[in-house]
């Protein structure tokens, strides 16, 4: 019911007694599965009474677990590659899904977070000397990628994806701060989201793969290049003021 979009995210689910008969299940066998459901994380009870579809923002189980890593992964070099590594498999596995399973619903979702992304990159690239809004692309990004996750109809799938895209960037915000503000960058990264929505539009699986994964190596490629040139700037910026220290000390 869920995953067909009956219920959507933030909607209550009807009563237990109501659900049973309809399902025609006991009560017994009902609350276990809304037990596991929650534990997925797809369900949530709240204060006030009643069970609840888990509303997209709502902090997931997967977020959760990840937390702790967030702390590590800011503080040392490279493990966003960890985490792009599982990025290009998933995305490519939630892409091809994507364009089996998704219906109306959601290819309305992901076209028009497609084209909020087209608004936001297209206008931060005309002036890249606008006032700072790079988090908002960052979190436009994310949704473009978790509508596409969400269409899949893989529960878990999408709440795996939930948690790394809030890891990656927490652990590089300095540049997906930066990646947004490269020349043409914006302007290729909406290039390649239109891709990869039109082979799932077109329910090609194996192109929306093919199209997800270039994506996401493109991606890597540019967050690489950035953070080889601010190592550069350190270790420039070390050598020079060890220099300056060892002159300032000659007698």
């Amino acid at each position: 019911m869920i995953l067909t979009g009956r219920f959507e995210p933030g909607d209550r689910i009807p009563a237990e007694r109501v659900l049973a008969v309809e399902l025609g299940v006991s009560r017994s066998r009902l609350r276990e599965a809304i037990k596991q459901l929650s534990l997925l994380g797809m369900l949530v009870s709240r204060q006030g009474g009643g069970t609840y579809v888990t509303s997209m923002d709502e902090v997931q189980p997967l977020r959760t677990a990840l937390a702790p890593l967030a702390p590590l992964t800011a503080g040392k070099a490279g493990y966003w590659r960890d985490i792009m590594e599982l990025r290009k498999s998933l995305d490519a596995d939630a892409a091809a899904f994507a364009a089996e399973r998704a219906d109306m619903a959601d290819k309305a979702r992901i076209k028009a977070a497609c084209d909020a992304c087209s608004s936001a990159f297209l206008s931060e690239s005309v002036d890249m000397d606008a006032a700072p809004t790079r988090l908002p692309l960052a979190k436009l990004d994310a949704r473009f990628h978790m509508s596409i996750a969400r269409a899949s109809h893989n529960v878990v799938l999408y709440q795996i994806m939930t948690g790394l895209e809030g890891l990656l960037e927490s652990s590089i915000s300095d540049s997906l701060d930066t990646l947004y503000r490269l020349p043409d960058v914006p302007r290729e990264l909406d290039l390649q989201h239109r891709r990869i929505f039109d082979a799932i539009l077109a329910g090609r699986g194996d192109e929306a793969r093919a199209a997800a994964i270039s994506h996401l190596v493109f991606v890597e490629d540019q967050l690489a290049a950035i953070e080889a040139a601010s190592a550069r700037q350190r270790r420039s910026t070390q050598a020079f003021d060890h220099l300056k220290t060892m002159q300032e000390a000659r007698p």
